[in-house]
C-alpha cells in the first residue's frame, strides 16, 4: 500500500521524468475495479478531458499523489494499493490496468490497483473538496509537526476514552499519510506495543516515539520507499522492513524472542512480546 514515504518518492520521480509531457490518449476502466475511486467524471469524459493536457507538476499530500494537468485539473493517484509505472515503450505495459496514459513522445504511464486506489480527475478549483485528502491531519514530516504539537494532539484525547498507540497514529487524531504499513517498525524501534494506551506513555517514551517517527519516515523517503513497494521504474524501495508478515515466528533482532502477529483495528500488527511489552 502506498503510504506517505512512497507518495513522496513517486511524486518526485514524476516531477523528474514526466514534466512537460503531453497526453495523446487516456484510457480508464479497461479493466473495471470495484474499489477504484474515480470521482465525478465518466470514463468517456475522463479520456476527453485529459487528451492534449500537459503534465506541469506533481506533489504529494499524505498518501495521495496529485499530478497537475495544465492549470485546469489534477489527476489524483495513490490512497491505497497501486502500482504506478512509467514505460519507455509499450512492450512493458501490463495486460490489465485501471489507467493507461499515452504521451505524444510514445512513452506511457499505467496504474494497476490492488485492493483499492485512486484514479480520480478533479478540477483545480475543487481540490479542497477532495474526499480522501486528510485536510484535518498533520504531515509527520512537516516542520509544523514538532514535539509540542505531538503533545497537543495527545492532550486532545479524553481521559475517559481509550486510545491505543496504533489508533492515535492512523485513526484518531491520526497523522497524514500514515497507515498500517509504516507504523510497524516505528513502534518496534520505539519499544512500544501497538495496543498500548497512548496516555500511559511516559515523557521519555513519547519523545522516543516522536523522534523515531520522524527519523524512520525520513529514512524510508531517502531509500526510495519500503522494500515491499515499487517506484515508477518498477524498482523496489530499499528501506528494509523489520516487522511484517514474513517476520512472524522469526527471532527478534534484539532479543531473539519469536515475532508475533495479531489482528487489531482492521489490520495485522507485528511485534516482539519481550521488547514491546503490553502494560495492562
Amino acid at each position: 500500500m502506498i503510504e506517505l514515504p512512497e507518495a513522496i518518492v513517486i511524486s518526485k520521480q514524476i516531477n523528474e521524468t514526466l514534466i512537460g509531457k503531453s497526453i495523446k490518449s487516456a484510457i480508464r476502466g479497461q479493466n473495471p475495479h470495484r474499489f477504484a475511486f474515480i470521482g465525478e467524471y465518466s470514463d468517456e469524459e475522463f479520456s476527453s478531458l485529459l487528451k492534449g493536457k500537459k503534465i506541469t507538476e506533481s506533489k504529494s499530500n499524505g498518501n495521495i499523489i496529485l499530478i497537475q494537468l495544465d492549470r485546469d485539473y489534477f489527476l489524483s493517484l495513490g490512497c491505497g494499493g497501486e502500482r504506478i509505472l512509467y514505460h519507455k515503450h509499450d512492450k512493458t505495459i501490463p495486460p490489465k490496468h485501471q489507467l493507461l496514459l499515452e504521451f505524444t513522445d510514445q512513452t506511457y504511464m499505467t496504474v494497476t490497483i490492488s485492493g483499492w486506489g485512486e484514479v480520480r480527475l478533479i478540477a483545480s478549483n475543487k481540490i479542497d473538496k477532495h474526499p480522501h485528502i486528510q485536510f484535518n491531519k498533520i504531515d509527520p514530516l512537516s516542520e509544523e509537526f514538532t514535539f509540542n504539537i505531538f503533545n497537543e494532539l495527545l492532550q486532545k484525547i479524553s481521559n475517559k476514552k481509550k486510545c491505543s498507540v496504533k489508533k492515535f497514529f492512523i485513526s484518531e487524531p491520526g497523522l497524514k499519510g500514515i497507515g498500517n504499513g509504516v507504523i510497524q517498525d516505528i513502534f518496534f524501534l520505539s519499544k512500544i506495543h501497538p495496543k498500548r494506551e497512548i496516555k500511559s506513555l511516559k515523557k521519555e517514551e513519547l519523545k522516543l516515539l516522536y523522534d523515531t517517527t520522524r527519523n524512520e519516515l525520513s529514512k524510508m523517503v531517502k531509500l526510495g520507499g519500503r522494500d515491499c513497494e515499487r517506484d515508477i521504474f518498477n524498482n523496489y524501495g530499499r528501506y528494509p522492513r523489520i516487522m511484517h508478515s514474513k517476520s512472524v515466528g522469526t527471532p527478534c533482532p534484539v532479543c531473539t524472542t519469536s515475532i508475533k502477529k495479531q489482528q487489531y483495528l482492521g489490520g495485522a500488527i507485528y511485534f516482539c512480546p519481550s521488547c514491546q511489552v503490553l502494560e495492562e
